[in-house]
């Protein structure tokens, strides 16, 4: 099944539009989302941070299960500053 998603003018009425929606030949549901926000700047570097940690976590994990040598904290440092 596929959908797609119309975005109304809150000066329209949604009962209208949705009744005039249903009316469609191969309409099968409809449903009224309300409130899509974009995040904030804040919970977008939340989640970039977040995604970060879980990747280094998981190749962590990697690292110790084929026993490969993880880098030191201070070549890590190193390698950032371009030394």
């Amino acid at each position: 099944m596929e959908q797609i998603l119309v975005t109304i003018d809150e000066t329209q009425s949604l009962a209208s539009v949705r009744n005039a929606i249903k009316m469609l030949r191969g309409v099968v549901s409809t449903s009224i989302i309300k409130n899509v926000t974009k995040p904030t700047e804040e919970e977008k570097q939340k989640a970039y941070v977040k995604d970060s940690l879980t990747r280094a976590i998981r190749e962590m994990k990697v690292a110790k299960i084929e026993g490969r040598k993880l880098q030191s904290v201070d070549d890590f440092i190193n390698e950032m500053r371009g030394v």
